[in-house]
């Protein structure tokens, strides 16, 4: 870890642990990165039980950062400390207890919080925990059933062939929006499909591509087909690359 990035996250977790209820700190891969890549934030997922402090609270407590913005439906506060961008995502845990007895129960329906939660959870730095959660949760979400995996599967399979439609009716109506719409949804499903195939959660977007590449079992030819898709090219109409689209959805039907 940068030195400025471990001194600044150190003084923020100093200040929030002693809050009532914090229970967990983590920190995600975005501070690795280098401070002057535009991707870059010292971005700290804070696990905690009951009430969160209140916005004007919290912003004191940080002593008034730079541009300070708190958002109130998702808990989650933005600010500069020394020009680094912070982002604090505040969690409760029984949300996640929730999650995992619903998982348990077979309850859970894909898309209803997604896995992403679960990747920084699994992933983050451990900076400070108070009990033995973060452990037992980690402990919960490293043996999740075949029924887990097989759902998300199954769904995003359907789905990948829902949005290949759409990109059908899109490219046969020269509707530019909805075609983006479509290829996004087509995008995010394909992807989904590959990290339950592989039994990983998926991170956020900015490291997506980086991500899906990088998995062990993939189609043949996906990740030229992949690229192809994905890329600009004024070579590549979307009438092109709705053919590309539709090879990329065959190419998962033999791993479903």
């Amino acid at each position: 870890m940068q030195k400025k990035v471990e001194q600044i996250s150190g003084q923020l977790v100093h200040c929030i642990c002693q809050w009532e209820g914090i229970e967990a700190i983590v920190l995600g891969e975005a501070a690795e990165i280098k401070t002057l890549d535009p991707y870059f934030n010292i971005n700290l997922d804070v696990y905690h039980r009951g009430n969160l402090l209140p916005a004007n609270d919290r912003k004191e407590r940080f002593k008034n950062p730079a541009a300070f913005e708190a958002y109130p439906v998702y808990p989650m506060d933005r600010f500069l400390v020394k020009k680094l961008p912070v982002r604090i995502r505040y969690l409760d845990t029984a949300r996640f207890d929730l999650l995992l007895k619903r998982i348990d129960d077979r309850l859970w329906a894909f898309r209803e919080s997604g896995t992403d939660i679960f990747y920084r959870i699994e992933n983050g730095q451990v900076l400070f925990q108070k009990s033995d959660w973060l452990q037992n949760t980690r402990e919960r979400l490293s043996h999740l059933s075949d029924h887990f995996w097989n759902l998300i599967r199954d769904v995003t399979r359907m789905s990948v062939e829902y949005y290949l439609n759409d990109i059908d009716a899109a490219v046969f109506r020269n509707d530019n929006l909805f075609y983006l719409l479509s290829a996004e949804g087509f995008i995010r499903s394909l992807c989904s499909f590959l990290f339950a195939l592989n039994r990983r959660f998926e991170p956020m977007g900015r490291m997506l591509y980086e991500k899906v590449m990088s998995l062990p079992k993939l189609p043949d030819e996906f990740n030229g087909r992949f690229e192809s898709f994905i890329r600009p090219d004024n070579e590549l109409p979307p009438e092109r690359k709705r053919e590309i689209a539709e090879l990329l959805a065959k190419s998962i039907i033999p791993m479903a």
